[in-house]
This record gives C-alpha cells, structure tokens and sequence, in this order.
C-alpha cells in the first residue's frame, strides 16, 4: 500500500475538476489530482457540444437569473444561481487565455470549432493549463472512500494495479460528474457512475433534488449520430410543418395538443410530452421532409446551431428519423454553498455532482457556464482552506475496513455473480419505472427489485482489479438508485421531468420544496426543505 499526500485533492478530470485543480494551484497549493479515466477524456466535458450560457449587461444578467429559475421551476438555491449568472461571462471570457477561441451570439457562447462535439478542446485546454501550473495527475485510480474525522482527511482509492492508495489531504474537491449511467439508454461516457454523490453521502453530506434526471430525445436510426441537438431543433422548426415535425405512432402530430407551438420548448416540457406519445413503440418519428435544407438551416438563430446541423440536413430532408428519450444530466447532487462547500468540512464539490443550482430542470447551456464559475470558486476555497489547516494521517481503522471490503471481493464465491450483470440489472430497472413518466406503483416495484438485486452484491466476485473496480460501482449505482427512487417516491407531485401519473399536477403550496437525504449511523433521514424564492 502506497501512502500520497497533497494540500488539496481533486477527484475527476472534467472540465470543474479541471479548473478547481488550476485555480487551486495558481493560491500555491500542492495539487493532485485522480481520475477513472485518462485526464480530460471520457468525462461529459469532453464530449459537450460546447455551447456556454453567459449574461454580460444588468439587465441580462437579471434575465439570466430570472429564465434559470423559471426553467429550475423555483428550486434553485437563488444565491448559487446569483453567483453563477454573476461570474459566467468573466468565467468563459477567460478561456481565451487558455487558447480556447469563442463564438459570441445573442447572450450565448460556443466554442468555435469545426465539428462537434467542441467540448474535448476545453478539457484539453484545460489539462495544458493545470499541467503548466503544476498540478500533479494520477489516471486510472478510482476513489472507493473519503475517510472523515471531524473533518474530510483525504480518499483511499484503488489503482488499475489493483494497488490501495491512501492520500491525505487538507482539502478534498468532487468534481465526479453526475449519474445518468444509471439509465439502460444515456449519452453520458461510462466512467460517470455517479460515483461521487454516494462518497459524500457515506462520509456525511447532504444530497438534494436527486429525483430530478435531464432526458434529451437523441435520434436511434443506424447511421445517424446521437448529438444533443434535437431539442432545439424541433423549436426552431416547429412552424414549418403544420402541427409541427413530431409524429406518434398514430400519424398525429402531437405538439400542439402539449400547447408546444405556442410556448418555448425546454427540455423538460418536450421530453414529458415524447414519454407520453411512445408509451407502446418507446419512440416518435421527427418528419423534416417537407421543408428544403435551406429552410431548415434559416429557421435556426445561431451560426452554433446552423454549423451543428449541416452534417444532418440531408438525412433530414430525406426521411423521417426515429427519436426516443436518452439520460443526458442530473440536477441532483451534493448540496452544497456559495463557496462550494458541503456539509463535511474540507469536503467540496463543483460541476454535475454538486445539487442546488439548477432546481428540477436546468437551462441549456448552463452546464459549461457551471463547471467553469463553480470550478473556480471550489478551487479558490479550497486552498484558502487548505493553507490554513495541518495535514493528518488518515487513521488505521479506515484503512483496515476498504482492505476487508477489497479482500470480500477477491475470495471465491459458491455462486459468483458477474458486476456487469448487477450495473445492467439497475439500469434495466430505472429505465423501465424511473423514467421521466412514473408512478407510485411503479416506484413501489423498483424499491422491491432493487432490494433483490442489493441481497445479490455480496455474491460479486472480483478476479481482477478491473472486475473489482466495476464491482465497486455497481454497489455505488445500486445505494444511488435507492436514493433517486426515495425522493421520486416522496414528492407527490409532478414538476420538470418529474411526472407522476398519481399527482399529475404542480403543487406549489405542498411542493415548493427540496427533498435532501442524509444519513447518520447508517439510517436514511429525508428532510423537506422550503425553497426560497
């Protein structure tokens, strides 16, 4: 076993992770930083369209802020929404210094690139500018526990070797990304897990919102690339086919009878209305045959959208394509404050798996704008904290309890059970009753599945450090179902992408309200809290 230390510790290489390492090294602070992966690959920055959410003047700032909470349905923390809308234009503005060139337009900006998926040239940007400042990396390592006494001391994590880590730490970020894995159907790379959320839980921190999950319609026809696109798309082309282009399996098209023609589309509206229409076949047909290229390209705004999908206009214009629901972003993660943060002092966390800031819903282009401001703020924090606190040794009995658990893993089972079979069983089952359409009942029958399938944990087997290490996740996955289907159980009602078909209406008296999940000696503790507004 290898002991490491740093002043302050970044779990994930994303784009928040990223930028918390540099700015904390830039305070002087010793940095390490661990990844799953390779640094600045296969995380959801790298594979963002690249299209950021910014407000320059007062009056859109204001407007930035007012549009985000209407879009998070009020359950926004207000102040986290402040600072975001506040700091997002000197946050993106900065990444030309970093060699990142930009496209600025009608109160969004892209990344200027000459294909999509522009977001790889962030994470890469980003990486070279951490590197320069020297932060240290650590890749393939996965943190399988933060060990707490009094405060966070660090993370043990397991190498691809199979080799434990113990790193102490004065400060400890999160930067892991959200839990769209899950869900059977994602477009989320497949080291996000959601890993993140249920180590701050374990080691004491609030989570909040986590019945809330982004779908986005994603095209499913062989040959046609899966790109976030088809939101915005139908809104900028919903007036030139009559009744708009979504079809349902009866030949209706259905925008209309969900008021879409004369309201925005977001993307919690579109999605609840799709559900809806493809309960029997799971999809809907997007028809764009009838307008020209031309036409399809001039009903967009922005040169982002028209450069997007040029490579699709052909394909459009040609024949109807099949569309279904994908999960794409969680709102829910770990609550945490203005400085970014949480309930566990020199615990921080920024970017997917931090909750608050985007309510039930979050507003497109938000989550580049997000990871930068936040980033920041937790790298800044952090080394303050960080040089104000002593260095400790994380004690013997954490040690002694992630080497028995490691150990469980590796014996021989009578009946060993594959932890592939575990992750597929849990997203078998949220795709089925989790999706943004549930139901009591429904919610009641994955509570039961699910309980079956945790019983099935102790039965994993880990013949290699890989095998281990999808083991380790799979039991993630399965407590962060748990959670999500705990919340979506207990909000009765219907709000974003929450839709019950028992309470199919938005309650504002009864509902305005956090659901946020704790635990202390092991049992769960579900607190209401009043959203400000």
């Amino acid at each position: 076993m290898k002991h490491l230390s740093a002043d302050v510790l970044v779990i994930g290489s994303g784009g928040a992770g990223l930028r918390a390492a540099l700015q904390a090294a830039r305070h002087g602070a010793r940095v390490l930083l661990l990844t799953k992966s390779t640094v600045g690959r296969a995380n959801c920055t790298a594979v963002a369209m690249g299209t950021l959410r910014v407000s320059r003047e007062n009056q859109d700032i204001e407007h930035h802020f007012q549009e985000t909470l209407k879009a998070g349905k009020f359950l926004n923390n207000p102040d986290l929404v402040r600072t975001l809308v506040c700091e997002a234009w000197p946050s993106v503005a900065e990444l030309k210094t970093f060699g990142v060139n930009l496209l600025v337009e009608s109160g969004k900006v892209s990344i200027a690139a000459e294909r999509r998926p522009a977001g790889i040239l962030l994470t890469k940007a980003l990486t070279a500018a951490a590197f320069n400042a020297g932060v240290t990396v650590l890749e393939k390592t996965m943190v399988i526990d933060l060990p707490v006494a009094e405060r966070c001391l660090g993370a043990l994590a397991l190498r691809n070797t199979g080799e434990l880590l113990t790193i102490s730490a004065k400060a400890t970020i999160l930067a892991t990304g959200g839990y769209s894995q899950l869900y059977m159907r994602n477009d989320n790379p497949p080291p996000v897990t959601g890993d993140g959320l249920i180590l701050a839980f374990r080691a004491g921190a609030e989570l909040q919102d986590t019945e809330f999950v982004q779908f986005l319609p994603l095209f499913t026809d062989a040959g046609v690339p899966r790109k976030p696109i088809v939101d915005w798309l139908i809104e900028g082309t919903k007036h030139l086919v009559p009744g708009g282009p979504l079809i349902n399996n009866k030949g209706e098209r259905f925008l209309q009878s969900y008021n879409l023609l004369e309201e925005p589309i977001l993307r919690d509206n579109l999605i609840v209305a799709i559900e809806q229409e493809s309960k029997e076949d799971d999809f809907v047909i997007l028809d764009l045959t009838l307008p020209s290229s031309d036409q399809i390209e001039g009903a967009l705004n922005l040169e982002f959208q028209k450069s997007a999908i040029r490579p699709f206009l052909k394909v459009l214009s040609t024949k109807p394509l099949h569309i279904a629901s994908f999960a794409h972003f969680t709102m829910g993660g770990v609550s945490i404050d203005e400085t970014c943060s949480t309930a566990v002092e020199g615990l921080y966390a920024a970017g997917e798996v931090a909750g608050g800031i985007h309510g039930a819903n979050r507003l497109g282009g938000n989550a580049l704008t997000e990871i930068l401001v936040f980033g920041t703020i937790a790298g800044n924090h952090a080394a303050t904290y960080a040089s104000q606190t002593a260095l400790r040794e994380i004690d013997k009995e954490h040690v002694k309890k992630a080497e028995k658990r490691l150990q469980e893993l590796k014996k021989t089972k009578k009946t060993p059970i594959d932890p592939l079979l575990i992750e597929k069983d849990v997203k078998s089952i949220m795709l089925q009753f989790c999706r943004p359409i549930r139901s009591g009942e429904g919610l009641t029958r994955a509570q039961e599945e699910l309980h079956t399938i945790e019983e099935k944990t102790a039965s994993m087997a880990g013949n290699n450090p890989n095998q281990i290490k999808t083991a380790l996740e799979a039991e993630f996955m399965v407590t962060l179902a748990n959670l999500l289907i705990t919340a979506a159980s207990s909000r009765k009602e219907s709000r974003g992408p929450h839709f019950r078909v028992d309470y199919p209406e938005r309650d504002d008296h009864n509902w305005l309200k956090n659901i946020v999940l704790s635990q202390k000696d092991g049992k769960l503790n579900i607190q209401y809290a009043p959203a400000t507004r």
